[in-house]
């Protein structure tokens, strides 16, 4: 008769996730995993594969926490104006927080020779760009943008933006450099 498990396979995934964040894919050995979660490595490997699975499996864990869609950030900040700017103050990182974005971290490190990687950091600014062009359409149909440009092209603009001060969150820039970008973007929807 097989064994339950006595641990829980999500709160193993966020203390791999929270590793895999800190220190990166390439800087994180098996026995920092684990140490990090207690677990033994067949535990480990048993339930999540190799580390490259386990890695995986935390990014997953990591992109599914962050998933909102456009329309539910319209109505919960009223205008599309309102919504574009809460998820770029998002991006900002907080004072003294160098991790920036797990997800842009493992593009930056994994994507170029990690098809799955690849995939699921395409995925995630996918997402984010379809976010924004939802944002960006209503606000051009509510008159709060211009609709000079393409709501499309626009939302490219804004996702890479979004990605791009996650990414410069590990070189510990000012506050004041964030927050004139995310003033710069919000104004070149007008």
């Amino acid at each position: 008769m097989p064994r339950t498990k006595e641990f829980d396979p999500e709160e193993v995934l966020d203390q791999a996730m929270e590793l895999f964040w800190e220190q990166g894919f390439e800087a994180t050995s098996a026995q920092d995993l684990v140490d990090r979660t207690g677990l033994s490595r067949s535990s480990l490997y048993n339930t999540f594969g190799s580390k490259q699975e386990l890695y995986l499996q935390a990014l997953d864990h990591y992109r599914r926490q962050g998933a909102t869609g456009g329309e539910g950030l319209l109505d919960q900040f009223g205008s599309a104006r309102a919504a574009i700017r809460h998820l770029l103050d998002e991006g900002i990182p907080r004072q003294g927080e160098k991790r920036g974005c797990f997800l842009a971290n493992a593009a930056v490190e994994r994507a170029h020779c990690d098809d799955e990687t690849h995939e699921r950091a395409c995925e995630s600014l996918a997402r984010m760009h379809e976010v924004f062009r939802i944002l960006v359409e209503r606000g051009q149909a509510q008159g709060e943008f211009s609709q000079e440009r393409e709501a499309e092209s626009m939302a490219h603009f804004l996702a890479n933006t979004y990605f791009g001060m996650q990414t410069m969150a590990k070189l510990d820039l000012p506050m004041s450099v964030f927050e004139d970008v995310v003033e710069g973007a919000v104004r070149a929807l007008e």
